[in-house]
Parts: C-alpha cells; sequence; structure tokens
C-alpha cells in the first residue's frame, strides 16, 4: 500500500486558469464588501499572495460557489471576533509541541504570551492522562503534524476527569469545543510559522496540518451520547468557520469494521477529500508513514526512532497524573445527586484573614433545567466552639446522656452565626472569617419528595492579604 501513498498531494498548483480569476474577483469582492478594505484575518497576512491563499480556502470549502463563500466568510470574522481570534495569547502552548521552538514561534509571528494558567491549561492536565494528542514535529514537506490517540482514549475517565475543570454552570461539551478551538487557533499559528520556515528555504508553500489517528482499540462501545454530541459540535465549528486546514488525515492502525464502512462511504465523498484521507491496517500503518514521515520523526510508540524527554505522546507513551494531584489548590467542580429528604453539607476551616467561597447552580435530577434547592450557610467562631463545649461538660455532670445530646445540640446551634438561608437555583458569594472557625454550606432537599437534585458546585478557600487559592 505504502507505494500508493504520495509524498506530496497537490494543493494550489492544481488551479486552473478559470479558478484563478475567480479567486481573484472574489478577493474583490471582500475588500468591497467591507469598505474598501479587509476583514481582520485577511488584514492579518502578511502580503496579497497570502491574501489570494486565503480566499482560495474559503472558496474551495464552499466548492467555489461565490455566494456561499461569502457568506462563509462574514459568519467566520464575527466568530472570529467574539473569541479575540487574531489577540487571544495562545503560547506557552497548553498542549504538547514537540519539536517546536514556542520562543521561536512567538517572535516569527509577533505573538503575545499568556501571563496568566488559563481554562486550556486545566483542560489540558484534566485530559491527558485519559486522551492524548498533540503536535509532533512535522513530515517530509514540512506540515505540521499531528497525532491524535483516540482508539486509546478512556472515555469514562475522561469525562469524569473534564467534569472536575468544567466551570459551574457549564456543560462538559462546553469545555470540549472551548479547548478545540484554542487548539485550532494554535493549527493557524503553526502553519502560518511553517509556511515561513518552508519559503525561506525555498519550499512549497504550508497550507494546512497532516493528521495521524491512531485507531487502535477504537470500538462502539466508545461512543456514547455525550461524545456523539461533542464530535458534531467540533465538526460543525471546523466545517463553519475553519476552512481547508486538513493536508491530509492518515488513520492508522485501523480495525477492519472502520476500513469497511470507509468502502461502503467512499463513493458518496468528493475526490479531493478521498486524497486526503487514507485508512491503514495495522501492517500497513508504519510503512505508510514512514513515506511521508521521517522515521526519525515518527514516534517510537508507533514504530520510529523518536523519544522525546518527557514522551512523545504523553498520557501514552508517559505516565500523567490525575487532575487532583497535578491541581493542587486549583478549585475543581463537583457533581453531586442530593436524593429527596437529603441533605448535603460542605465544612471548611478557615483561618483569620482566610475567605471561604463557594458557586453551584442546582437541576432537577435528569433535566437540563435548573431548579431551586434549599441553600444555607453557617459559621461557628473557634472560640464559640470551645465555649460550647466547656458548658456541654458542665451539664453532663448532672444530666442524662440523651438529655445531654439534645441540649448540646440546641447549644451548638446557638453559636452558630447564619449568613444565608434561603431557596436558590444558582449562587456564587464568599465569607471572609475575623476569627478561626468552621464555614458549613448545606443544601437541602428535605422538602422534595419525589425529585432528586443535581447540584454542580465548587467550594474552596481563599487567603485574602494575598488572594492565593489555599489547598482543602
Amino acid at each position: 500500500m505504502a507505494d500508493k501513498v504520495p509524498v506530496s498531494i497537490p494543493e494550489m498548483d492544481t488551479l486552473s486558469e478559470e479558478q484563478e480569476k475567480i479567486v481573484k474577483s472574489f478577493l474583490k469582492d471582500i475588500s468591497k464588501h467591507y469598505g474598501g478594505s479587509y476583514p481582520s484575518q485577511f488584514m492579518k497576512c502578511s502580503n496579497e499572495e497570502d491574501r489570494r491563499i486565503l480566499a482560495y480556502k474559503y472558496l474551495k470549502a464552499r466548492r467555489w460557489n461565490t455566494a456561499k463563500a461569502m457568506e462563509m466568510v462574514n459568519k467566520t470574522m464575527q466568530f472570529r471576533e467574539e473569541h479575540n481570534a487574531d489577540s487571544v495569547p495562545l503560547f506557552p502552548c497548553a498542549f504538547h509541541l514537540r519539536g517546536y521552538d514556542e520562543n521561536d514561534i512567538m517572535k516569527t509571528l509577533n505573538e503575545p504570551c499568556a501571563e496568566e494558567q488559563r481554562e486550556v491549561d486545566m483542560c489540558y492536565l484534566a485530559m491527558t492522562p485519559y486522551y492524548s494528542t498533540g503536535y509532533h514535529y512535522w513530515d517530509k514537506e514540512g506540515h505540521p503534524v499531528l497525532y491524535d490517540f483516540s482508539g486509546r482514549c478512556d472515555v469514562k475517565g475522561l469525562l469524569k476527569s473534564i467534569s472536575r475543570v468544567t466551570p459551574v454552570g457549564s456543560q462538559i461539551k462546553d469545555i470540549f469545543l472551548s479547548y478545540h478551538l484554542y487548539m485550532n487557533f494554535v493549527q493557524e499559528r503553526l502553519v502560518r510559522y511553517a509556511d515561513i520556515k518552508s519559503v525561506e528555504k525555498g519550499g512549497r508553500r504550508i497550507l494546512g496540518t497532516t493528521v495521524v489517528l491512531d485507531a487502535e482499540g477504537l470500538n462502539m462501545g466508545m461512543i456514547g451520547s455525550q461524545i456523539i454530541d461533542v464530535v458534531r459540535g467540533i465538526f460543525n465549528m471546523d466545517q463553519e468557520y475553519f476552512p481547508e486546514t486538513l493536508h491530509r488525515l492518515f488513520v492508522i492502525n485501523c480495525p477492519s469494521i472502520v476500513m469497511y464502512a470507509f468502502g461502503l462511504l467512499k463513493g458518496s465523498i468528493d475526490e479531493n477529500t478521498q486524497q486526503k484521507v487514507i485508512f491503514c491496517s495495522k501492517a500497513q500503518s508504519l510503512d505508510v508513514l514512514k513515506k511521508v514521515i521521517d522515521e526519525d520523526k515518527i514516534p517510537k510508540i508507533l514504530g520510529g526512532s523518536c523519544e522525546c524527554p518527557g514522551g512523545c505522546a504523553p498520557g501514552v507513551d508517559c505516565k500523567c497524573k490525575n487532575v487532583e494531584h497535578i491541581c493542587g489548590s486549583m478549585p475543581l467542580t463537583v457533581d453531586i445527586s442530593i436524593s429527596p429528604g437529603k441533605t448535603h453539607v460542605v465544612e471548611l476551616e478557615l483561618q483569620e484573614e482566610e475567605e471561604g467561597r463557594w458557586e453551584f447552580v442546582c437541576r432537577k435530577g435528569g433535566s437540563t433545567h435548573t431548579s431551586d434547592i434549599h441553600f444555607r450557610v453557617f459559621f461557628r467562631a473557634q472560640e464559640d466552639m470551645e465555649l460550647s463545649k466547656d458548658e456541654g461538660q458542665e451539664r453532663s455532670k448532672s444530666s442524662k446522656k440523651s438529655a445531654d445530646n439534645r441540649k448540646s445540640s440546641t447549644t451548638d446551634k446557638f453559636f452558630e452565626q447564619e449568613l444565608k438561608s434561603s431557596k436558590l437555583e444558582r449562587d456564587m458569594d464568599c465569607f471572609a472569617a475575623v476569627k478561626r472557625g468552621i464555614l458549613r454550606l448545606e443544601w437541602d432537599n428535605q422538602s422534595s419528595w419525589v425529585h432528586s437534585k443535581q447540584v454542580q458546585l465548587r467550594v474552596y478557600r481563599r487567603c485574602i492579604t494575598t488572594g492565593a487559592l489555599l489547598t482543602p
């Protein structure tokens, strides 16, 4: 099979004279539509040739239908503006970029440097022990190579881990799509960087990435409704807002059932896409990869000779700690189910000059709609607890044990300061302690006889003077 796989597949060099005219005309239409100038993505191009390539991508993505291509440009410009596509700090990269000098990327492309930890950093840490994907060098022509180990994904572990870093009020799907958007923005920069380096060396233009998807272990049992929803959202994002980013896709170590399914669908896929997608059995995979990627740039785990420090594919060829061990004091999200008639309690021990912070959203069991729950917050100072304990000991000298328990309970409640008591669908608040004590949060579902309540929450401590988050 390897001898039938070309090292190179054509891109813009296959344009006919008529298509060249369409590209030029389309660029004029874009400029006219935007008042004699170009929108931000086109302005970001360093010269007219780069704008020509970008216009070509939009046209090709919409099969040379200029009206549909213009509609895609308009929607994409709005989408990019909403997500700060041209100014968001992407580096240091949240995921692994093996073989790339990120400082040189930032310098070459004039990219800003992120100063603080981002949501995507947390997502990568949560994802990697269960699902590995990232860039590892380039192919023989210079296209960045993205390795995706979907077949080795621990779906159950992945979903559970991602739920821990999902912001309160958001869904797991939102986190995956946000992370994929970040990967797409990084991909844009990598392709632009690779293109500049290739042109400097007198090579061909680099317009997209080469993707290697390891399908070993892929089975239908991995595909649940949540994963289908995520994949559908990813495909929609890519098709709507990121035209022609794929150079080629190699599906390696491919189970026979996947190859058979592709054979049935092949007739309905256009010839250009068929050229880009290559399915390889386990026996064929290494020879095919070596045809397009130098052996010293293929991870050893896939049969190559590369052994990067820290792993070519973290989570696959080296173990990664789970998010609880890595994130330390970073607040993690917990999803709990409170049965009818039950109460969930969380207690934080606060020192002087510390604050307890909480945020939650409540939903009725099995529903995505919010539902209220009786939420109460109490604080009991340490000195009050000690006084309560002393009084309880005095009473024990003259009372029966059962009576002691009732009186002690009553006295304990007496010393508690009630900070909040209300039926709420969601809340985000904090309490600053001026003395040492216990902050107790209660989610009370005792008024319900039928419905359980699903509560998504984060509870953590913070130092008031420094703003630093504290370990639980």
